[in-house]
């Protein structure tokens, strides 16, 4: 009898057991996903970027800076760098005035002209008119000639071919002073006048810097050669 009981006793014991187990088993898995325990899983690597998006409009314009000063001793790089723009038409560097009309009229001289209509006065750059001269003056040496009225700091000159034919200064030196005949040509290192290299088309703009600048109240250009006849028009740089 007594063995019986403690069977009995045991058998209980084992199925309390088994169904605590079991309880807990169904409690573990009942667990809300949260108090799951942490994965020890390692990250994987991000994934494909995706498409660029479209770009954004255009900000609105900023207000403009202060106006820039002229300099007349520029370095060379600085001189191959505006020759380079003004070539392209890109930008007008401190100009004396032939071209906005500031230089008067009476104050644009020549060797000759062809007419009134091809006057000194009518080279201006990118003008609709050119100075050219008479046929008995088609030759090296025919000049145009400016009064400045007062001494002018020149850093150098803009030459333009004639827009209508293809007639232009190829070559040609520059003279200064403070009386028309006491003017002297600019030299290079040498003691030897400057020549220098003009145009090769129409109305491209070429500019020539000076090796330093010029300070005088007359300049003129000296023409050395040329394509066909002698017409141009000019203009100065300064400071």
């Amino acid at each position: 009898m007594f063995v019986k009981f403690l069977s009995f006793l045991f058998f209980l014991v084992f199925v309390t057991s088994v169904q605590g187990q079991s309880e807990q088993i169904c409690l573990n898995l009942q667990r809300e996903p949260s108090e799951r325990p942490l994965s020890t899983t390692h990250q994987g690597p991000p994934g494909r970027r995706g498409p660029q998006g479209a770009t954004g409009a255009q900000g609105a314009r900023g207000n403009p800076g202060p106006p820039g000063q002229c300099v007349c001793d520029l370095s060379e790089v600085e001189q191959r760098r505006l020759k380079l723009l003004i070539n392209l038409n890109r930008v007008e560097v401190c100009p004396l005035g032939i071209k906005s009309g500031k230089v008067q009229d009476a104050d644009m001289t020549s060797s000759s002209m062809w007419s009134l209509s091809y006057a000194a006065h009518r080279g201006r750059l990118d003008g609709s008119g050119v100075w050219h001269v008479s046929s008995e003056n088609k030759k090296r040496g025919a000049w145009i000639q400016v009064d400045m009225k007062v001494n002018t700091t020149l850093t150098g000159v803009v030459t333009q071919g004639r827009s209508s034919a293809n007639q232009w200064v190829t070559r040609y030196k520059i003279s200064f002073g403070n009386f028309p005949d006491e003017l002297e040509f600019i030299q290079n290192d040498d003691g030897n006048d400057m020549i220098f290299k003009g145009n090769t088309d129409r109305n491209s703009h070429v500019l020539n810097l000076f090796p330093q600048p010029i300070t005088a109240r007359y300049v003129r250009l000296v023409v050395w050669n040329f394509s066909d006849y002698i017409t141009m028009r000019i203009e100065y740089v300064t400071c």
